[in-house]
């Protein structure tokens, strides 16, 4: 808040003194400074003429006053002004707002301002209306002071507890829509609105609504949403409008207003659903863009200001709540997503492309880790070897693309026979290897023949039968992984040696 409306340089020091019962400030007034005569007044008008906001207007409820920041003047008013205060709008336009408010109520005002408060209230004095007090709400719009006077009824004690209690459900709400829920309940509950709506981008563009008859969606309409421009805006469908007076110097723009009358295609959409009252609460920080909260009633209504603060209060808290639910919606995500793609990385790492079976670099991994399982725990461990024949002939027969399918179909073939235990991987070119655990040499060499069985009875297009020569090696104490491979290769050349298509162990004495 700006040093101007901590202290207002138009009030005078005289503020700061008390009445000799010790009761409320009275300020020090200077002669002549609150009661100008006519000559004044005719004066003032002349240097500043009024002038109707063109389209804008409020509800008759309350009255509008806004001056700027530095307390100097007042620059708008709506016409119904004497209904509250007593001096008419002209007559209001251009004077300081001490000599509108009166100086108790301007000195109240600036306390109010500085520490932040949203409203006070204030004895009704000389105002038209049937309540003996009236709530003054306070807010900030640019380099103005914004005033909305209503009648204040009787306050009701409970809102301070009642307040608590739903804060406490919202804060706790899990997900965003145990959040929603839990708002529209506390809007209805605590505006007694025979509908309440939640207008959300979570919900496609449509709305969550709860009533009498519980939640359904409903559609509202974007045109209307993108109009409305304050935190809160309570309306009364079929309120007659007060018409704003301004300065022409100085027009304050967009201000803030909850008594502003709805936009023509929000009365329509009311008008349409038969409402005669409505509270609009802008929900922002639940989902990317604006989401509003929509309040409907067939009667006339009207909720007293500080009511209005706390569902204010409470909304702002849902949005809050939303916000963090979101980002941590959003966060698991992003964590999932990341997840997601670590995994497919170390697929693509540890996978052969062409194969795609355990590529040489995965293999070496899985053999030296069944390998030291094995020693430690004494059980078996074997592998083989095998590699397709005559694979030159093919490529330079057929080409380089079949040789690459014969590849992959043998893959697929030696997969089939495997279990989930035992891990194929290509060892490089056209020789692949099986480490087979917990497996003993004469339990490796049937699988082997199997394989080698299975592969030649196997017909791959255009090629026709492929077949493939397997070595075979069991692990023995001590052994590494590079000896283990040195056995099944030199068993494997053995069998190509023999005839190619058959299967061959390593020999007694390696």
């Amino acid at each position: 808040m700006s040093e101007a409306l901590v202290r207002p340089p138009t009030i005078p020091d005289g503020l700061a003194h008390r009445r000799e019962d010790g009761s409320h400030p009275l300020p020090a007034i200077p002669q002549g400074t609150f009661m100008p005569d006519s000559l004044d007044r005719e004066r003032d008008a002349s240097i500043c003429p009024s002038a109707p906001v063109v389209g804008e207007a409020v509800q008759p409820h309350g009255c509008l006053i806004a001056f700027d920041s530095d307390w100097q003047r007042v620059h708008l008013v709506s016409a119904n002004l004497s209904r509250f205060f007593g001096s008419s709008a002209s007559e209001a336009l251009g004077r300081r707002p001490e000599q509108v408010l009166g100086t108790d109520t301007a000195t109240v005002l600036a306390r109010t301002l500085a520490e932040g408060a949203p409203g006070m209230a204030i004895p009704s004095g000389q105002a038209d209306v049937a309540s003996r007090h009236l709530y003054v709400s306070t807010r900030l719009a640019g380099r103005y002071v914004v005033l909305e006077v209503e009648p204040l009824a009787a306050e009701s004690h409970e809102l301070p507890g009642l307040g608590h209690a739903w804060s406490t459900r919202l804060a706790r709400a899990g997900s965003l829509h145990e959040l929603h829920a839990h708002l529209l309940r506390a809007l209805q509950a605590l505006t007694g609105f025979e509908s309440c709506t939640l207008h959300s981008h979570e919900y496609g563009g449509g709305s969550a609504q709860r009533g009498r008859e519980g939640m359904r969606l409903e559609p509202f309409p974007s045109a209307v949403e993108r109009r409305i421009d304050t935190p809160l805006m309570l309306v009364d469908n079929q309120a007659k409008p007060v018409e704003l007076l301004a300065s022409p110097a100085a027009l304050p723009v967009a201000l803030p207003c909850s008594l502003r009358l709805p936009p023509p295609k929000l009365a329509g959409w009311l008008q349409g659903r038969q409402a005669r009252a409505a509270l609009i609460l802008a929900l922002h920080g639940v989902s990317p863009g604006q989401s509003l909260v929509v309040c409907r009633d067939r009667r006339p209504r009207h909720l007293p200001p500080p009511l209005r603060h706390l569902l204010q209060q409470l909304v702002q808290l849902a949005a809050l709540r939303g916000a963090l639910l979101h980002e941590q919606r959003e966060t698991k995500y992003r964590y999932r997503l990341l997840h997601e793609r670590n995994t497919k990385l170390q697929w693509l790492a540890y996978t052969d492309p062409l194969t795609q079976v355990a590529n040489r670099h995965r293999i070496e991994q899985v053999l030296e880790a069944e390998l030291a399982t094995s020693s430690r725990n004494g059980s078996s461990l074997t592998l083989l070897l095998f590699d397709v024949d005559h694979f030159k002939s093919i490529n330079d027969t057929y080409g380089h693309e079949v040789g690459d399918r014969v590849l992959h179909q043998v893959a697929r073939v030696a997969q089939t026979q495997l279990r989930k235990s035992d891990h194929l991987g290509r060892w490089g070119g056209e020789e692949f290897i099986v480490v087979v655990p917990g497996c003993d040499l004469a339990q490796a060499q049937e699988l082997a023949w199997r394989l080698c069985q299975t592969l030649a009875r196997s017909v791959i297009a255009p090629v026709g039968q492929v077949t493939a020569s397997f070595g075979v090696a069991v692990s023995q104490p001590g052994d590494t992984s590079r000896r283990l491979v040195q056995r099944a290769d030199r068993a494997m050349y053995r069998a190509k040696r023999a005839g190619r298509a058959c299967v061959r162990t390593q020999e007694l004495d390696e």
